[in-house]
């Protein structure tokens, strides 16, 4: 059975936009895996922020949400949305420093809540349940 992953941003992104300088990595790691992936609210909408604020990709509102869910289609039952998402109290003693570990240690903390790991492009995550795509 294939483990369970909770995509970053920049992991989506990656994946999803041949255009983006790690999609290869990105997409090997992912054929590699087969993994069963997770999603939240937090995630989808911020792939669709990334994709249209990132001039390489420079998608608009509608190809970057189409992405996204062709996505979600192709995985199909590999694929679950996480409705319950913990509180941000779930950061306390979690050694949150700056405004920039908020996001990253939430996904973290999210995943473990759902037993999963947090896929990332991102090395300097620094937590147990994060795994960097190589």
């Amino acid at each position: 059975m294939s483990a369970r992953w909770l995509l970053d941003v920049n992991a989506l992104v990656g994946l999803l936009w041949s255009v983006h300088s790690l999609h290869g990595k990105a997409n090997a790691w992912f054929a590699r895996e087969l993994p069963l992936v997770v999603g939240r609210a937090f995630t989808e909408p911020s792939f669709i922020r990334v994709s249209m604020a990132d001039r390489t990709i420079g998608a608009n509102f509608g190809e970057a949400e189409t992405a996204l869910t062709q996505f979600v289609a192709t995985l199909g039952p590999r694929y679950g949305f996480i409705e319950r998402p913990p509180p941000a109290a779930i950061l306390r003693g979690q050694g949150v420093r700056t405004h920039k570990d908020v996001s990253d240690l939430y996904l973290c903390e999210l995943a473990v809540a759902n037993g999963a790991r947090l896929a990332t492009l991102d090395a300097g995550i620094k937590h147990p349940a994060a795994t960097v795509i190589v």
